[in-house]
Order: structure tokens, then sequence, then C-alpha cells
């Protein structure tokens, strides 16, 4: 599952943990900026920064291309820090060496975030305009700070994530539910068509491995879109929500292709006929009260689906 700046923004904690490691880290390094980093495949964003006396140029909220990033070169696979005492000595492409100018940075030190399978959350930094020595008994500090604020954001996720599917949850619902309907967007519920003759005839464990499947099926689906999230409601329903506009051809073409990808399947199911019904609709802004009203008028819609014939859709 994908993680963008929006996800990690949601966890209860996060404001108040981020803050709290920010200060930690400044009192290790008084004379230094502070701050993380996310990063994905895409860009990088940087979450909080502490105030300081430096005048390196890092503001929170600022986001660029991950190529340009500083924290870009750190390998995060052996899990070193990245220290440069005078970054400008490097041998970085012209592309980070416009952002080194652009943030006026003189030596850095980027402590790797991972979780434990690998997948990288970002950094915890420390700059200052200046080229400066850092000290490996401060360093090792920073990196027990940044590995607790690293079982934190895994906690979240665990929180968060459907454990059979790895889709996000009703609770990480929960959680969404002001900014969907505040900004409106693609909304699609779906079931499955004859999942319960997969459960009878072969077993919950056959049934199980469909639902894995469904879980990468809809990773997949909303990969091409910064903004978007793939729920497992409960049982063999699901939600996917797409923040994006998208005009209604567009949409109708989407749900093609959705349904084309439920209609095939890796689990050997016999000859039982397993596709899907959905829902969807296109809304604006505050077009409904809460959540659950859209919630309900989606499955309105999925329910008209399965009397249309089962393996279809409406769209709205």
């Amino acid at each position: 599952m994908k993680i963008n700046k929006q996800t990690i923004m949601s966890y209860q904690n996060f404001n108040a943990l981020s803050n709290d490691v920010i200060e930690l880290a400044k009192e290790i390094m008084p004379n230094k900026v502070i701050y993380i980093n996310f990063l994905n495949e895409k860009v990088q964003v940087t979450m909080r920064v502490s105030k300081n006396n430096t005048d390196v140029n890092v503001k929170e909220g600022i986001t660029i291309p991950v190529d340009d990033a500083i924290c870009n070169q750190i390998d995060y696979q052996s899990g070193k820090p990245l220290i440069l005492e005078n970054i400008r000595e490097n041998q970085f492409n012209e592309r980070v060496n416009k952002t080194i100018r652009d943030l006026n940075m003189g030596s850095y030190v980027g402590i790797p975030i991972s979780f434990k399978n690998g997948v990288r959350f970002g950094t915890l930094c420390a700059a200052h305009h200046d080229k400066s020595h850092f000290d490996d008994k401060d360093v090792a500090l920073l990196s027990s700070i940044a590995k607790l604020f690293s079982y934190y954001i895994e906690l979240e996720q665990l929180a968060y994530k459907d454990p059979l599917t790895n889709l996000y949850n009703s609770q990480f619902l929960l959680s969404r539910k002001d900014e969907m309907i505040q900004n409106g967007g693609l909304a699609i519920l779906l079931d499955l068509d004859h999942f319960k003759n997969v459960n009878d005839q072969f077993g919950h464990m056959v049934g199980d491995d469909i639902l894995v499947e469904v879980g990468s099926k809809l990773t997949k689906f909303i990969e091409p879109y910064t903004d978007a999230y793939a729920f497992r409601l409960g049982g063999d329903e699901f939600l996917v929500y797409i923040k994006e506009h998208i005009d209604y051809k567009t949409a109708e073409a989407l749900m093609d292709v959705l349904l084309n990808e439920l209609r095939h399947w890796k689990t050997p199911i016999g000859d039982i006929s397993l596709s899907s019904s959905i829902g969807a609709i296109q809304f604006v802004a505050n077009d409904f009260s809460d959540t659950t009203d859209l919630l309900t008028h989606c499955d309105t819609l999925l329910y008209k689906s399965k009397h249309k014939g089962k393996n279809t859709f409406i769209l709205e």
C-alpha cells in the first residue's frame, strides 16, 4: 500500500509525536535546524521543522521531486546515516546540488526512518548553513530517536490496515471522513457476486485468497492517482475513494476496467462465476452530510446493480 502525506497526517498522534521528536533532537544538536522529511517514490515533503537560528531555508510543507532531494541519497537498505560535514563537497548530480544551494545548506546529517518490511518513511535531519562537525555520539542518539519514531508509525499502520488484504480499514475511513465530504471526488462501493459459493465449496482459506487478490487488484487500480484510497469495509465489501475529479466518460471506463479485473482470478475456484457489482458516484464538496450518508447512497446504487443482473455497475 502506498503512503502519502495525507495518510501520515491523519494518524492520531502524529503532530504531537513529531513535535516531541523535533524537541528531543534539538536538545542534542541545539545549533542545527532539525526537520522530518517524508519520501515516497515521487516526492519529498518536509513535515516538521524546528525553530532555529540558522539560515538554512527549510520550511514545513515544501514538496519537491524525490530525485531532487538530498534525503534520497541515503542508503535506506543499510540503515546508515548520511553525514556530510561539508555538503558542498559531494558527488551528487546537478538537481541535488541545486537543492543544496536553494536551501543554503553547508552541512547535513540524515537519519533514515523505515518500516520493518524495508519500505522507507523518510528521514530525521539536522542541518546548518555552514560546514560543521557531527559527533558520533550525537548521531547515534538521533538514530535512536528515529528508531522510536518508526515504531510509532508502524503501530499506526497496523491500527489502520486490514491484516488480510493490507487495504485500509473502517477505522481509517472514519479518520478520513471530513476530507472526503469536504473535497468530493469519486466513491466506488463494490462487493463480490457469488462469493459465498467460494467459501461453501472450497472453504474459507480459499475465500481469503480471493480477498487477498481483491486487495492487490484495488491497490493497482488506484496507483495512477496521487490521492486515492482503497478500504476493506468487512467481508467481501470494499470501497475506493479517488479525490481527483474525473469526467463521467472516464469514470465509466474505469468501472469497466474494474469489472474486468474482478472477473479473472489466479486462485483456483473451479467453474464458479465470481464477479463484482458496483455502486459509484461522482460527488462535489458537501453533497453529503457525512460519510454514512455517502455510503448509504453508494449502497443503494450497489443494490440496484445487483438487481440489474450483477457483474455490472451503476454510476451517478
